[in-house]
């Protein structure tokens, strides 16, 4: 369910350095433009008339034998030009022009079927698809795109989505002068309409229409191939949402697949034509068509439940509506698959229930820890397939962290992925968000070896090591903070642009608030947002922890948001000999019952308490009558939770403490995004950029 922490883990995450670097692009580009010049000169020659006329059977893989040792420096050198190997007398022309007479022509004639010409509209590329992928960024474009300067900003409001705010690179020297549109699209009620959005006809017989607003607005977003960060997922839309990144992840699939494969008749052909091999022709520039590797889109899931889910709805849009037993029959693995990642309910008790939110959280298998390759063939959907030999890739942060940590194998599939879909991101923070920071920067490095694909198939600017640029992200949340937009800013560089919903909260959790008390929001000054850890820390030992000498001052609950603020505050409580019991999430069952036990009756007049122990078990802690958030909470609905726990119902009447209770809230201005998930946007810029450094808010009638 969650991860332990060791000693080192007690820090704030830093951005570790990759073990390898892509080297800078416009030093790959003369070895581009290098092997274009060789690929030109091959064309032009012809095979003489002594050569030997071979059968031989096409054969998918051409890589040259380079030695394994590779310098960085050389690698993307050798990757581009390492078919050269092929003696001069066995290339092919690759233009439109005839073969010489001294070899064999030969008409290819086509096979007749009835269905031809709808099996060659579904295989055809895709406007989008292609057009995306099929224009090359130059070193001054990448130069912009890393620099994020001259970027476009439109405004619009939408039915569904609300404020959708677009960020559009302006490229120098581009060639593309249509942007997507930003104005608000069409409902998608009918095959028709996925088609004209240039869905496959496979996927448009099996999905489930009409589409909500929602649903076809952020497939629009989606199917534009912009990044896109939605911030308002919720139990409620949860199910609509899985359903359209699944509907769009497997499109791009099947578009990546049938270029391939038709790309791979064409090569065949034409080799035939001439009795040579595959591998000892001339591929035409225009039949680029693959990455360094297969894999091409990664789902990061929180549990195993997701993934569950996630596999049933493609497997639904592959092959309609199934049950279990037909099921096996069409995706091989399946009952392997079903054994492995169902089941394993956590216990929900009756009495004392815990949450719906909760129960709709960790209901189904709620294992952190797992990877599921997905591979397609032509008729069925394999599961547990090997990472290199996978199309898909579904992950929890932890499970994709222990890839590319493990020393006995590379992570080389993560170089080519074309499409990152992030969800449930509020529940990593739960986790352990370093795991997921730590596997982006692990995505489109330099290879440890070099790929099994056919170099002249591969497209130039995955070869220049530019395709982090060709990546979108889909990026769900359930609500804002900073540590999502900082993925949406630093680690996604779509040249296509990025989407973000940007709607303002209204009123905020503070609504929820049963309890008839004041809480005081208390503003500590901070000149940058690296200082905020020590400047709260030391603002804490110079205000608050003086009372908890004052006679009168007891059974005080310290919320912690962070697990490094926790270790760091309870070192020090053990330092300077205070009074208190802790509940963490690693504290077993029966030290939690002593350590509220102890708290209820005044044996220690502190009780130190950490998110991440409140997020897995809802413990219901009695006899507050002082709350203390360090930091405004990750997740806005336990603001209310903490607070209505100190209703007078569960209050030691015993205590002599009466009706005297209190409620603060330590933050800074870089808690913007936290406070107003609380208190509503409008109050929040007033407290972050207010004079004061305080802030009464009551809920008493």
């Amino acid at each position: 369910m969650k991860q332990k922490h060791g000693k080192s883990r007690a820090k704030p995450y830093k951005k570790p350095v990759p073990a390898r670097r892509n080297e800078r692009f416009s030093k790959n580009y003369s070895f581009i433009q290098r092997s274009k010049q060789m690929e030109e000169t091959h064309r032009r020659e012809r095979v003489p008339a002594s050569a030997p006329q071979k059968e031989y059977e096409p054969v998918a893989e051409l890589l040259p034998e380079i030695q394994e040792d590779v310098d960085e420096a050389g690698f993307y050198k050798q990757l581009v030009t390492g078919f050269n190997h092929i003696p001069t007398s066995h290339m092919l022309s690759s233009s439109t022009d005839e073969p010489v007479a001294s070899a064999p022509k030969k008409k290819i004639k086509p096979k007749k079927d009835t269905g031809s010409e709808k099996l060659s509209a579904d295989l055809e590329t895709c406007n989008s698809f292609s057009k995306r992928f099929d224009f090359e960024l130059s070193t001054e474009n990448i130069n912009d795109l890393m620099a994020k300067k001259d970027v476009k900003s439109i405004k619009s409001n939408w039915t569904a989505l609300g404020n959708v705010r677009f960020e559009i690179p302006q490229l120098s020297s581009s060639d593309i002068k249509d942007h997507p549109e930003c104005c608000e699209p069409k409902e998608i009620a009918t095959s028709a309409d996925l088609q004209r959005l240039e869905v496959k006809q496979s996927i448009c017989g099996n999905a489930t229409l009409p589409l909500t607003a929602l649903q076809s607005e952020l497939f629009y977003i989606a199917n534009n191939y912009q990044d896109l960060y939605y911030p308002q997922r919720s139990h409620a839309n949860a199910e609509e949402i899985r359903y359209v990144y699944c509907l769009h992840a497997l499109n791009h699939m099947l578009k990546v697949r049938s270029l391939i494969l038709r790309n791979n008749e064409k090569v065949s052909a034409l080799a035939k034509s001439m009795k040579l091999s595959p591998n000892e022709i001339s591929i035409p520039e225009s039949f680029r068509d693959q990455g360094l590797k297969r894999m091409k889109v990664v789902f990061i899931v929180p549990f195993r439940e997701s993934a569950q889910r996630i596999v049933n709805t493609i497997g639904d849009l592959l092959f309609g509506s199934q049950d279990d037993k037909a099921r096996n029959n069409s995706i091989a693995n399946y009952e392997r698959f079903l054994g492995d990642y169902s089941g394993n309910t956590i216990y929900f008790p009756k009495t004392n229930p815990k949450p719906v939110d909760y129960e709709q959280t960790f209901s189904g298998n709620t294992d952190d820890n797992f990877k599921l390759g997905i591979r397609f063939t032509k008729k069925t959907m394999s599961l547990f397939s090997d990472m290199n030999s996978s199309d898909m890739l579904i992950a929890s942060p932890l499970g994709l962290r222990m890839l590319v940590t493990d020393k006995d194998n590379d992570f080389d599939f993560l170089n080519s992925i074309e499409l990152l879909i992030i969800d449930q991101a509020e529940l990593f923070l739960a986790q352990n968000w370093e795991n997921l920071l730590h596997s982006l920067d692990h995505l489109h490095l330099q290879p440890q070896k070099l790929p099994d694909t056919n170099c002249q198939r591969v497209r130039t600017w995955c070869l220049s090591g530019a395709s982090s640029f060709y990546r979108q992200t889909l990026l769900f949340s359930s609500h804002e903070l900073p540590e999502f937009r900082a993925v949406l800013n630093g680690k996604c560089n779509n040249y296509q642009g990025k989407v973000r919903i940007a709607n303002l909260v209204e009123q905020g959790d503070i609504r929820n608030v049963l309890t008839p008390i004041e809480q005081v929001f208390q503003r500590i000054s901070c000149s940058n947002v690296e200082a905020t850890f020590d400047d709260r820390f030391q603002y804490f030992v110079k205000h608050i922890m003086p009372q908890f000498s004052k006679p009168g001052f007891s059974h005080c609950m310290l919320y912690v948001p962070s697990y490094f603020d926790y270790v760091r505050i309870r070192n020090h409580f053990k330092t300077e000999m205070v009074s208190f019991v802790q509940i963490n999430e690693y504290t077993k069952k029966e030290k939690i019952s002593r350590a509220r036990d102890i708290f209820f009756h005044s044996g220690a007049s502190v009780l130190l308490y950490s998110e991440r122990a409140h997020f897995f078990r809802r413990t219901r802690i009695k006899g507050i009558r002082n709350l203390i958030l360090y930091q405004p909470p990750n997740f806005p609905h336990f603001y209310s939770e903490m607070i209505n726990l100190m209703l007078e119902s569960n209050q030691n009447p015993r205590d002599g403490f009466g009706e005297a209770m209190s409620v603060k809230i330590l933050y800074t201005k870089y808690d913007l995004l936290s406070l107003s998930n609380i208190v509503g946007s409008e109050n929040a810029v007033k407290l972050t950029s207010g004079k004061k450094d305080s802030y009464l808010f009551s809920t008493k009638s």
